[in-house]
């Protein structure tokens, strides 16, 4: 059972006794929780794991942007920081890219 007290915490009734209960507050120097940017693109290291995050996603591209952060080598990076296409791929039928990047080298995308 819970009860207010006057100082605006909440006493809890445990057993017959009342323990006091600190209030549940934001932490203030907490950030902001940003919303995902319309332009930024799940891409990978390789093939291997976009592939994965695609089959996870079931190919569907908000819910991989969704999922990016629990699939290992992926992230989501701004559609402005990849360029032209360095490598290409054809796996049942889809385009796969690897699209160069600014620091070197290419990350995947979805087709």
């Amino acid at each position: 059972m819970r009860r207010d007290s006057p100082a605006g915490r909440t006493l809890v009734v445990v057993a017959g006794l009342m323990l006091p209960t600190a209030p549940v507050t934001a932490a203030p120097d907490a950030p902001p929780v940003a919303a995902p940017d319309a332009r930024a693109i799940p891409a990978c290291d390789s093939l291997v794991a976009l592939r994965q995050l695609a089959a996870a996603a079931q190919e569907d591209r908000a819910r991989a942007a969704a999922q990016v952060s629990v699939q290992a080598g992926c992230r989501l990076v701004p559609r402005d920081a990849v360029g032209a296409v360095e490598r290409r791929a054809m796996f049942g039928g889809a385009p796969y890219e690897c699209l160069a990047v600014a620091t070197g080298g290419c990350l995947w995308v979805l087709p």
